[in-house]
């Protein structure tokens, strides 16, 4: 509690019951007998797959063409007699409507906005409340990839005072930054609920990570009687700490209203000091330094745990994307949960954050007349303090490119934006695919004219797969800054049909050209759905769906990471092969292992690559060198190695100069002969939502993972707490993501677990085909809240 401003989270107690029942939004509605859970949820991942469903691909033929509803019950104290009562949904998918002891208090079609209504009107003050949410999936969703179903992002009641700052209604901005100071405005947007004139004191604080105060300013004004006014306040930070990925350090705008000399209202705003300059010479500047983008494209699911967003989960995700040097994530392709960008923040990652995938087909077209402006504006509004979010973009691969009405279309978006927010760039993702015919296999020519248009309408140029023109853009337009808003993970397409490959990343393309600000790699991490039977999801990322990483990732992380890397990935054409449909081979890299176990080479020769940044990698296998290959030989970063396959060990060393620097050993597999259970976190809060992941191996009488025998694993769970996804990595499995039993996928499987309410014990175990390999146990301490 912040003066009179209290934020609750609103996640346990919901009841909810599938299908379209009349009546249910009124107070007296009987949902005696509905289930009982907490929110974020999504009732499609736990739903059985179904081949035949209609659009099954895009959802991951996971059902969802239903409705659902939501009641909660709920008593609000009133702690004064003027109070505000608000209820705010971070995302609900989709089609929501929303009522409160049966009066209809709005609606949301688009799944993934956050929204906010003024409940107080309907309240029955220290009496029973009932919150009643429909949503409706039974309309044909914007997605080509799996959305989930429900109130799948965090729920919060905020209660005020008649006087109170909007919500998302502060806007931190840093004009000028030198070493010495950093001037800070802010715009403040104050709600007067009363019907007569209030004066009061506004104060803002700028506090830096320690807590201190860097930074005031004070306001004496007057609020006019039920309306909403915006006030400016000017200050300036003292030796500032300048935000980068590398240093993210926060500031947090602390906003107090005064009443005769009482605090009615505090409003905190995080925010960060940095400054971004887009030279059409030296591309992306950051606090002076040039920076390239090291980046990925995610969607918003989490594996086996669906939409529903969990932060544990989320920030899991982030760190290994740390470890591979990634330094910025593009939000594909929607708003995503406004913790995810408070992780970004916190962690050091720059953001493109994107509000719309195609404009005017699928489910949207019906809604874009209507809605674009109020989906957009709600963008803008929450993420536009964020110091992670560098660039908004306004759409992915839209319809039509180059057409007068997608012109039109992008000139509006765009310039919404600056409006809005002219403190950053703004862009559009173009596809080659997506313009006419005669200009995808036209002259190079006609294709620069006709990206001029749309170039001209951004401040950056950001092209989906078009590495092979980046030179030809730049000739004909020299201010022109590119980004590659999507990037093929292994090869660049070689034409302008994207077919074929040439032995060179597309990380090349931006390292060698400074008017290219970085790329994004398509997809950082698997996703559910955009697929074909019988895969549920995007197979090709650099991460699965468990969150291990893949060899290629390996490759990503030699390019991007200051820090010494090599590692060992060995060609394997007996690999059972991630599916694909013929569509998506484009993005598939070679199949490759990194373990060291193939007898079905027997003595033959093996294909290996090692992915380094240091100047030479030596290769050694029991003990005898295969010699030393310097990086400068293999300019696309990919040294090859071929040699007989022999069990055993196998190392390589990195070394700078004749300094060794960083090593990987891989060593040969024995027999199976035991389950391992390994923890993220092995205490957890008794507050019924953390959770630990907990890998799965299935290991030799040396702890080495055995990763070409699979085997069927039961899960028990003792104590308060439960299972809440399971999952192996392997999109064409049709088991399901819930319930205690899981075949591993080379060598390994994961299992989230979740705290209930009941400080103790958990005791997770684990067999395999009846008992095969024993029975493994882990234990989870479980602390009170």
């Amino acid at each position: 509690m912040m003066g009179s401003r209290v934020i609750m989270p609103f996640k346990i107690n919901w009841k909810f019951l599938e299908g379209n029942y009349a009546g249910a939004e009124k107070m007296d509605y009987n949902d005696e007998h509905w289930r009982l859970l907490q929110v974020p949820h999504d009732w499609s991942i736990e739903k059985s797959f179904d081949p035949h469903m209609l659009y099954g691909g895009n959802q991951a033929y996971l059902p969802r063409w239903s409705v659902g509803w939501y009641r909660k019950h709920f008593n609000v104290k009133p702690s004064s007699p003027k109070q505000r009562v608000y209820i705010q949904f971070d995302g609900i998918h989709s089609n929501s409507e929303v009522w409160i002891n049966g009066h209809f208090v709005g609606e949301r079609p688009y799944g993934y906005v956050s929204f906010q209504y003024d409940l107080t009107p309907y309240i029955r003050w220290d009496e029973e409340n009932v919150l009643a949410v429909k949503v409706d999936n039974t309309i044909l969703s914007p997605d080509r990839w799996y959305s989930g179903a429900g109130i799948y992002r965090n729920v919060w009641l905020i209660c005020t005072d008649y006087i109170h700052i909007t919500e998302w209604g502060t806007y931190i901005t840093t004009p000028e930054i030198s070493p010495d100071e950093a001037k800070v405005t802010a715009r403040i947007q104050v709600t007067n609920h009363h019907a007569h004139a209030v004066e009061c004191t506004i104060m803002t604080e700028m506090l830096n990570p320690q807590g201190q105060t860097k930074g005031k300013v004070e306001n004496r004004v007057t609020l006019s009687g039920c309306e909403t006014g915006e006030i400016e306040q000017k200050t300036r930070v003292i030796e500032p700490e300048l935000w980068s990925p590398d240093n993210p350090v926060l500031y947090e705008a602390q906003t107090t209203i005064y009443c005769d000399n009482t605090e009615v209202d505090r409003y905190c705003t995080p925010f960060g000091i940095r400054e971004v300059k887009l030279d059409t010479q030296k591309g992306l500047l950051l606090n002076g330094d040039s920076l390239k983008l090291k980046g990925v494209c995610i969607h918003h699911d989490l594996g086996c745990l669906g939409a529903a967003y969990h932060d544990t989960a989320m920030k899991r995700r982030l760190q290994k994307l740390k470890e591979m040097g990634c330094n910025s994530i593009r939000f594909a392709h929607n708003p995503m949960a406004p913790e995810l960008l408070d992780l970004c923040d916190q962690m050091g990652f720059l953001v493109v954050d994107e509000a719309f995938d195609k404009w005017k087909s699928l489910f949207y077209e019906h809604l874009y007349d209507e809605w674009w402006e109020k989906d957009l504006e709600a963008m803008l509004l929450r993420d536009r303090n964020h110091p992670s979010v560098f660039m908004w973009s306004v759409g992915n691969e839209v319809e039509n490119q180059g057409q007068p009405s997608m012109l039109k279309m992008l000139e509006q978006l765009v310039g919404f934006c600056h409006e809005k927010d002219p403190t950053r760039p703004v862009t559009c993702a173009l596809e080659p695919h997506n313009t006419p015919i005669s200009l995808r296999e036209g002259s190079i020519e006609a294709k620069v004219e006709h990206t001029k248009q749309l170039a001209q309408r951004v401040d950056v140029l950001g092209v989906n797969y078009q590495e092979q023109w980046y030179e030809h853009y730049r000739a004909a337009m020299p201010d022109t800054l590119i980004l590659g808003t999507e990037t093929f993970p292994y090869y660049r397409g070689k034409d302008n049909r994207v077919k074929g490959y040439l032995p060179m990343n597309p990380w090349f393309d931006v390292a060698n050209h400074d008017y290219v600000i970085g790329q994004f790699v398509w997809s950082g991490i698997d996703y559910l759905g955009e697929t074909s039977y019988p895969s549920k999801g995007w197979s090709s990322g650099l991460i699965d769906t468990c969150g291990f990483r893949k060899p290629v990732s390996y490759l990503q992380q030699s390019l991007w990471s200051n820090q010494p890397v090599v590692h060992i990935a060995a060609f394997n054409e007996h690999m059972k092969s991630e599916f694909n449909p013929t569509w998506t081979m484009h993005w598939k890299s070679p199949a490759m292992e990194d373990h060291w176990t193939f007898p079905e080479y027997g003595g033959k020769l093996i294909r290996l690559v090692t992915f380094t940044n240091c100047e030479s990698v030596e290769l050694i296998v029991n003990d005898e060198s295969y010699g030393k290959r310097k990086l400068v030989d293999y300019p696309n970063h990919l040294i090859l190695w071929e040699l007989p396959y022999t069990p055993g060990k196998i190392r390589a060393v990195g070394r700078n100069g004749n300094e060794k620097v960083c090593e990987h050993e891989l060593t040969t597999a024995g027999a199976p002969y035991a389950l391992k259970l390994e923890a993220d976190r092995t205490v957890l809060p008794a507050d019924g939502h953390e959770i630990s992941h907990v890998e799965v191996t299935v290991i030799d009488p040396n702890g080495i993972i055995v990763p070409n025998q699979d085997f069927d694993v039961i899960f028990k769970l003792q104590g308060d707490g439960r299972i809440l996804g399971i999952d192996n990595g392997d999109l064409t499995s049709d088991e399901s993501f819930k319930g205690n039993e899981r075949r591993t996928h080379r060598g390994r499987c994961l299992v989230v677990v979740q705290s209930g309410y009941v400080a103790g014990e958990l005791l997770l175990q684990a067999s395999a085909d009846g008992g095969l390999l024993g029975e493994t146990r882990l234990k989870i301490e479980e602390e009170p809240k």
